[in-house]
């Protein structure tokens, strides 16, 4: 391979990665509904299905489901629902078995206290996409499920 050739196979691949690298900051952040899901690991697709379990649940209570999986540096509020006219904010854990207290006992102080602060974050935009600015209650509920088992622990911890 001679140098100008060598200098022409360089600077095209340059060239296409600096393309590659400007769609990728021009792509529409989330994904788009045709496109396939991100690859997930067992464990993340066990967590989905007990977060699609737990909303079926909550549904059928009739809540209504405002928002799923809502990220803060904080941490993720998997599920966000509207029991009346009281702001939901749902986690959800599960446990194979119950040693170590089991799926509820996994809520400690401080997960508490993320939780809280990533609800804080998010509560002035859900206010207003969903109480016309106004700020509702609030309560955290859980859904654990120990071996399979759900259950919904209403008001699981209080707000700080």
């Amino acid at each position: 391979m001679t140098d100008d050739t060598l200098r022409l196979a360089c600077e095209l691949a340059l060239a296409a990665r600096l393309r590659a690298s400007k769609r990728r900051r021009r792509a529409p952040k989330g994904d788009a509904p045709d496109k396939p899901a991100a690859r997930r690991s067992p464990m993340q697709r066990r967590g989905d299905e007990h977060e699609d379990a737990a909303m079926r649940l909550l549904q059928g209570h009739g809540l209504v489901l405002l928002a799923r999986n809502l990220w803060t540096q904080a941490g993720e509020i998997d599920l966000v629902m509207r029991d009346g006219n009281t702001l939901v904010f749902v986690e959800v854990r599960a446990r194979g078995h119950a040693r170590f207290g089991g799926a509820a006992a996994s809520i400690g102080h401080e997960k508490q206290a993320r939780l809280a602060r990533a609800a804080a974050q998010w509560l002035p935009e859900l206010a207003r996409r969903h109480w016309r600015g106004r700020t509702p209650a609030a309560r955290f509920d859980a859904v654990v499920f120990d071996a399979g088992q759900p259950q919904w622990l209403r008001s699981a911890f209080l707000l700080p």
